[in-house]
């Protein structure tokens, strides 16, 4: 039984399983960008992503996320941030994996405070629980 157990856990840390839309995933599949810095000016509008980050026991845990570029900073919103796992993970390690277009950018997530969040986002509107990370490099 301990066999079979550890077999699992080997497999979720090294067998990618991409998210699926509300689906979480482990490891992102893919190759990582040759530039790990780039203009994220090829963003346009809102663009689909996947965010990968390390649970308390090693296992990645990805999900579908938003982000946008803005100002040469690349965003990721999360509505209901205290109910999810992703961003307890981000507090304890903030390097992280985000996919884009098929590339894959190591990166660290920095959650910005309320006010840096409304003036980013700039909105007239009451945003509680919604979170404002910025992707920076490493």
């Amino acid at each position: 039984m301990l066999g079979v157990l550890v077999l699992v856990y080997i497999t979720a840390i090294f067998v990618p399983i991409n998210p699926n839309e509300q689906q979480p995933g482990t490891r992102l599949s893919g190759d990582l960008a040759e530039n790990q810095n780039p203009d994220w000016s090829f963003m346009k509008g809102r663009t689909k992503a996947y965010i990968e980050t390390r649970s308390l026991y090693l296992i990645p845990h990805s999900i579908t996320v938003s982000s946008w570029s803005q100002n040469g900073h690349l965003y990721v919103g999360c509505r209901d941030c205290d109910t999810k796992y992703w961003p307890t993970n981000v507090v304890r390690d903030p390097n992280i994996r985000i996919k884009i277009d098929d590339k894959i950018y190591q990166r660290r997530a920095v959650r910005l405070s309320d006010e840096e969040r409304d003036e980013i986002i700039e909105s007239d509107k009451s945003m509680p629980g919604m979170g404002l990370f910025r992707i920076d490099l490493r």
